[in-house]
């Protein structure tokens, strides 16, 4: 399993009000990881925008301390089964998912996200909808707020 962005900043605060549904989610995907069950891989992209979003006056009024926010990753990657997405040659998939949905502006990052996910096999956990015509349902779950 593979969190998107926003799974990861509901489940960092708990003043997103979908805090709980996302927590409970990571909570359990890091046990499945750690029993061997499931894998929890962080993408690279993922862990970027989480740091962006948690520290950005524009986004929350209270920002995170990124110390708090670097903790989190570390200890979410310090977990049994739980790995960090290393970049490989996604490329083929990256333009065959841009081309056949044409895909550009905003969704281009989820489209690279889309690509990581398929050539890797993970499956994708999120909130945003839009990855529902990036990626074969197989590969998505889609969490309910």
């Amino acid at each position: 399993m593979t969190p998107d962005v926003n799974v990861l900043v509901a489940a960092f605060r708990p003043d997103h009000p979908h805090h709980p549904i996302a927590r409970a989610w990571l909570d359990d995907s890091v046990v499945q990881a750690a029993n061997g069950r499931n894998s929890l891989m962080l993408m690279g992209t993922v862990v970027t925008g989480f740091l962006r979003i948690t520290t950005n006056p524009k986004v929350f009024q209270e920002t995170d301390p990124l110390q708090d926010v670097t903790d989190f990753v570390d200890s979410l990657l310090s977990c049994s089964g739980v790995q960090f997405q290393t970049q490989g040659a996604i490329w083929a998939n990256l333009r065959q998912v841009c081309l056949s949905q044409q895909v550009s502006g905003n969704l281009v990052t989820d489209a690279w996200m889309a690509a990581t996910v398929m050539q890797s096999g993970e499956t994708l956990c999120t909130f945003d909808r839009d990855f529902s015509r990036l990626l074969p349902s197989a590969q998505l779950l889609l969490l309910k707020p």
